[in-house]
């Protein structure tokens, strides 16, 4: 089996409530010693950057804190990602917490497949008084086929993982997607557009965090509302740019799969048209 390189790239803004101790976690990672971590912060003003300089001192070869100042998550992690070396490249976010075998299991799941380009693993709740929204518990292994378009939630930013040159052949992250920007789903349309590119996916149940959001019903609902305008966005920018023929049915299935399942079709429908109104404003420019 072939050994792989892993780097953990963490992006933050103003992440003090958590983001401590979700670097506790990553120090106490098996051979964490060995994982080359970047850590980005996205323009706190609350001494996350401290926080993130303080870890890095201890192993200072392989962990370092650099800074981006353009918002959103997707300008942070390509930040990441270009000063990066690792083959495989992992993502949690600030308020989620690894377990000891976490960069282990996702190596091992790499190495047995040369094909996965992505995948996402297992996020538990935290605290099971917050919302569910943001967590997949599934214990059971998914394998998607390549070129099949990815359906919303299949990849989460809480835990995924890339290989660098899955990234490199879909053009990494979008940075009009992703939390600090209007839109949410970076995570997914990045996954599309590599699933396209001719790479295998996959849920995994080993690779575990555990989510510690904050959000109770009230906040949740906030937040599921930005993320159904951010879905109407990647459906919009996939059928304006479809990657195979059956691109526009794979879409329609997933809108109806996301209304079947309660997704608001308002916010639905106004992220696709602000992501239409976006582009248009740009072409004219």
């Amino acid at each position: 089996m072939h050994e792989v390189a892993i780097t953990l790239v963490l992006c933050s803004r103003n992440g003090m409530r958590t983001v401590g101790k979700c670097l506790d976690h990553i120090r106490s990672m098996d051979g964490a010693d060995a994982v080359e971590v970047v850590l980005v912060d996205n323009g706190s003003t609350d001494g996350t950057f401290g926080v993130m300089q303080e870890f890095c001192r201890s192993n200072p070869t392989l962990w370092r804190a650099i800074l981006e100042t353009k918002p959103g998550n997707s300008a942070g992690r390509n930040t990441g990602i270009t000063a990066s070396s690792g083959e495989i490249i992992l993502f949690i976010d600030d308020d989620c917490y690894p377990d000891r075998e976490f960069a282990s299991a996702w190596r091992t799941v790499f190495a047995q497949d040369p094909r996965l380009g992505f995948g996402s693993g297992r996020i538990l709740p935290y605290d099971a008084r917050q919302s569910p929204l943001g967590c997949n518990t599934s214990t059971t292994t998914q394998i998607l086929a390549s070129s099949t378009f990815v359906q919303r939630g299949f990849v989460q930013g809480s835990n995924m993982a890339f290989r660098r040159q899955c990234l490199t052949d879909a053009g990494m992250f979008d940075d009009r997607f992703g939390a600090g920007t209007p839109f949410a789903g970076e995570e997914w349309e990045v996954a599309v557009r590599a699933s396209y590119a001719g790479w295998t996916g996959g849920y995994f149940p080993g690779p575990t965090v555990a989510h510690d959001h904050g959000r109770f019903d009230d906040a949740a609902f906030v937040r599921g509302h930005y993320y159904d305008i951010g879905a109407g966005a990647v459906y919009a920018k996939h059928l304006l740019t479809a990657h195979a023929p059956a691109t526009v049915v794979e879409i329609a299935r997933d809108i109806r799969r996301q209304i079947r399942k309660r997704a608001a079709v308002g916010p639905l429908f106004g992220g696709a048209v602000q992501y239409y109104s976006t582009m248009m404003r740009q072409a004219r420019s």
